[in-house]
């Protein structure tokens, strides 16, 4: 009996929106704040919160700014806004340069790879949860490096961009481990078009390390203008999706949305939908169900 996990990238994907499908779908928050927390980083605060976007219901997963209080993904004064649905993990965490804040320790600081992934090894999480995080990071790493012409343990990650990358892709390995899939797939992912400001200046949508990660995914762009997939939800689909397909035959069990941030015109939800693959259901057992 295989159990499949299949998301539906047609509003893009973040890591925000990653997990709230998963917690829409039933894996515990209260779980996945433990693990976070006994990263022992100061600062790391979870919330998720049911929210609508364009009559739809799903979940809103945020990490609160320390300072504030408010989701980092939160509208700035004057509208501004970090580019993509939600967190941008990729260009943001790796160049942004926040307003330093004193809550945070060494807020100047910068997270190498080799830290980050010391600092996911020694947490004392669950094998699969670290080990999920980890390869999430390195494939992140390994994107950013490629574009910018390094190798991946150069690449360093901003002090709050990275807390708030560390508390995403955790929070991903754990709500994932929760679900109990033994296999992940993806539809085609809509990327977005245009462009997006960071540090760099303006670059194209989908970004440079968004467009290295889904490298042999199919993506497409139907018009809508933004970043709809952003570094870190391409990583962790790359990471957890055995491929990228058309939805299989299944019978489904469970489905969840996870909210982004922004109105693109279309319902910002990331869906993930978990039920029995066809071929291992009997007839009988399919003709019960529901």
């Amino acid at each position: 009996m295989k159990r499949i996990l299949y998301f539906d990238a047609c509003a893009g994907v973040s890591g925000d929106m990653f997990v709230g499908a998963l917690l829409d779908l039933g894996a515990n928050l209260e779980t996945v704040q433990r693990h976070v927390a006994s990263l022992g980083v100061e600062g790391l605060e979870l919330r998720a919160c049911r929210v609508e976007r364009r009559g739809l219901v799903g979940t809103k997963f945020d990490v609160l700014d320390p300072g504030t209080g408010h989701p980092v993904d939160e509208p700035a004064e004057g509208g501004g806004q970090r580019h993509g649905h939600g967190r941008e993990h990729g260009h943001d965490a790796l160049h942004r340069h926040h307003h330093p804040n004193p809550a945070l320790p060494g807020h100047h600081r910068h997270r190498g790879l080799p830290e980050i992934r010391a600092l996911i090894r020694g947490a004392g999480l669950p094998g699969p949860v670290a080990g999920h995080a980890v390869a999430v990071f390195e494939l992140l790493a390994a994107a950013e490096a490629k574009v910018h012409g390094r190798s991946p343990e150069e690449v360093h990650f901003h002090e709050v961009g990275a807390l708030d990358s560390i508390a995403d892709v955790v929070a991903a390995a754990s709500a994932f481990c929760q679900v109990g899939a033994d296999e992940a797939w993806c539809s085609p992912v809509h990327v977005g078009s245009g462009t997006v400001r960071c540090a760099h200046g303006v670059l194209p949508v989908p970004a440079p390390a968004t467009l290295e990660l889904l490298r042999g995914a199919p993506i497409y762009s139907d018009g809508v203008r933004g970043e709809l997939a952003t570094p870190t939800g391409a990583a962790l689909l790359k990471h957890f999706c055995a491929g990228f397909a058309p939805l299989p035959p299944l019978v489904v069990e469970r489905v969840g949305y996870g909210a982004g941030s922004r109105d693109f015109g279309v319902p910002g939800l990331f869906r993930a939908t978990l039920g029995m693959a066809l071929e291992s259901v009997a007839p009988s057992q399919a003709a019960n169900l529901g």
